[in-house]
């Protein structure tokens, strides 16, 4: 009869969604779709840390043996730019029942402050060597789509419903909150400054790759990424969400074993005159 085909199409339906329910096994959110997608931003960690852990990411001075390749402008801005799509459609295109308050806004402002510079002014100041070939490889630019659109409507969804706490005043004086601020801003002027001196490597002829120096360059070979992550860790705790803890953990399991990498092509490039400069591979002082 049509109400035993209801029936049964009814049981389908319910027995489907609680197959789809035993994937959401990290949960942030009374919200099985979101947690889904936390869930999907954990694994994205983990295969991104044993990937670059397995082989450096093809771009930069690792970036000559790729076969597939762009320019590093355009490798740069195709792999960032699906952040600011994603975000723009998450946070103000989607329906939000807190994206008006303040502390979301203040958030979301801090994300189109990051992209608007690191997907769209970096590259275009970057100062590619100009014997240099296409080093950019279409893999992390196309295959970081992956990582690039879970940050950006992760942090959308987060901060205009699944982020409660946000919506409260009483964030705004939060510790975490406050602390936060200080420590993204701080870190993303020293982001900023790091990237200028390595693009001043290059603001005269001469050799590709030169030994930069100055801010924490002078005590840490991969001062980018150190600044990088420190700007991650203000942003996540003034987010307090999977969100801000997806891209600082999943920008570490890149950027250190990178870090790695790089002291020893550097060691192997210079020699002894960079090994004299006693150099650590990432943290200033400690490691």
């Amino acid at each position: 009869t049509d109400a035993q085909k209801l029936e049964t199409q009814a049981s389908h339906a319910e027995k489907s969604v609680i197959w789809w329910q035993k994937f959401a096994l990290v949960k942030f959110s009374s919200s099985t779709s979101f947690n889904l997608l936390c869930t999907w931003a954990t694994l994205l960690v983990f295969i991104t840390t044993m990937a670059e852990c397995s082989s450096s990411t093809a771009y930069g001075k690792f970036g000559h043996e790729s076969i597939f390749s762009v320019p590093p402008k355009v490798g740069w801005w195709l792999m960032e730019v699906p952040v600011t799509m994603s975000f723009l459609y998450s946070f103000f295109w989607l329906p939000g029942p807190q994206k008006h308050e303040v502390a979301p806004r203040i958030c979301a402002a801090v994300m189109c402050l990051h992209y608007s510079y690191r997907g769209w002014i970096y590259p275009y100041l970057l100062r590619p060597h100009p014997g240099a070939r296409s080093n950019f490889s279409l893999m992390p630019a196309l295959g970081g789509w992956l990582v690039t659109i879970t940050h950006g409507y992760l942090n959308g969804r987060w901060f205009a419903e699944h982020g409660r706490h946000l919506s409260r005043k009483a964030w705004l004086r939060d510790p975490r909150f406050l602390l936060g601020l200080l420590l993204y801003f701080s870190g993303f002027v020293a982001l900023v400054y790091h990237d200028y001196l390595m693009r001043d490597l290059r603001s005269s002829p001469g050799p590709r790759y030169r030994i930069p120096h100055g801010g924490f360059f002078d005590y840490a070979t991969q001062a980018v990424y150190f600044c990088e992550l420190w700007t991650w860790l203000g942003f996540f705790l003034l987010s307090w969400g999977p969100n801000g803890l997806f891209i600082f953990l999943v920008s570490a399991g890149n950027l250190i074993p990178r870090s790695v990498a790089s002291h020893q092509w550097y060691l192997k490039t210079f020699g002894d005159e960079y090994a004299k400069l006693g150099r650590a591979y990432l943290v200033p002082f400690v490691w």
